[in-house]
């Protein structure tokens, strides 16, 4: 069995599944995204120096936002028969928070109230209406800013379009737990103790947490909604649960420490459990399971433009 890991640097997470996928495939290699190359001449080509990543029959892509784009491209040219834990479409709809909720309300889960405009303009009925306080940032910019009336709704909107930045206006997360799925499996549960305004992308300590049997569905039902098994989805206690987001390169290590689970082990684990199921299934199974997964890409793309 080989397996090729594409991330973006040796981080402590990234060194600890490296470890753990040695023990498990019988060849391993970790290559750095900036340093592949791509061919499209009289064939399709993907390599690391002179490494034909052609070789691998399991491909583990792990690399920050900024590459998600640039990912769906690089992982769509490898053979269909390649297993991949984490497919090309995941990080296209992922790539941007927005478009991932919608996604997700799309395909039957609940999600965080989000809304995006163009302008103070746009925003003003909202901001007049609204009940606070609320959460505004703009897509390419985690850290939000908690604004408690409309003034400072429309204060903070203003500035954003003088940016020319589109204004992301959310609900306010009090509580937010973040589940580490391999599917079929929930690895392991934290809830985040913080005091910063922004629960969601605020820094904070991280606490063991047993969650609910419909929290683990929902994050279970997240990740297949975007065609992963390996992601880190977070949920709001508020009110219903609801999710707030999901990351598909999510630090294994500190959630190891908080909860006393070897994530990374078990993250290689599951993918060595699917990658076996993968290899059982007929040739024309693949086939058909990856024309249906096209055709449903572009379908439901039309369906949420």
């Amino acid at each position: 069995m080989s397996l090729c890991i594409i991330g973006q640097e040796k981080s402590e997470t990234n060194i600890r599944i490296l470890e753990e996928a040695k023990k498990a495939f019988g060849s391993v290699l970790f290559v750095p995204v900036e340093g592949i190359g791509i061919g499209l001449t009289d064939r399709f080509s993907i390599t690391y120096r002179a490494t034909d990543l052609f070789r691998f029959k399991a491909v583990l892509p792990r690399a920050s936002r900024r590459y998600y784009s640039y990912l769906y491209q690089l992982l769509s040219l490898f053979p269909g028969e390649t297993y991949m834990p984490i497919k090309p479409i995941s990080f296209l709809l992922s790539e941007e928070r927005f478009f991932l909720l919608t996604v997700l309300r799309k395909r039957g889960v609940d999600t965080l109230n989000l809304h995006m405009y163009s302008s103070t303009k746009a925003a003003e009925k909202l901001a007049e209406e609204s009940r606070y306080p609320l959460m505004i940032r703009t897509p390419d910019k985690k850290t939000g800013v908690l604004v408690k009336n409309e003034k400072e709704a429309k204060s903070v909107m203003d500035a954003l379009t003088h940016l020319q930045k589109h204004i992301l206006v959310e609900d306010v997360v009090k509580d937010i737990v973040s589940l580490y799925v391999a599917d079929p499996y929930i690895l392991a549960a934290a809830k985040k103790k913080t005091k910063e305004t922004d629960v969601v992308f605020g820094k904070g300590e991280l606490k063991n947490f047993k969650p609910s049997i419909e929290i683990e569905q929902m994050a279970l039902d997240a990740a297949r909604a975007i065609d992963t098994q390996i992601a880190r989805v977070d949920i709001s206690l508020s009110d219903s649960p609801k999710v707030v987001n999901i990351e598909l390169n999510p630090d294994l290590v500190t959630p190891s420490r908080a909860t006393g689970v070897n994530i990374p082990e078990r993250v290689i684990k599951a993918i060595t459990e699917n990658y076996e199921s993968h290899k059982k299934k007929p040739l024309l199974m693949k086939f058909f399971e990856d024309a249906r997964s096209v055709v449903k890409d572009v379908l439901g793309s039309k369906q949420l433009i």
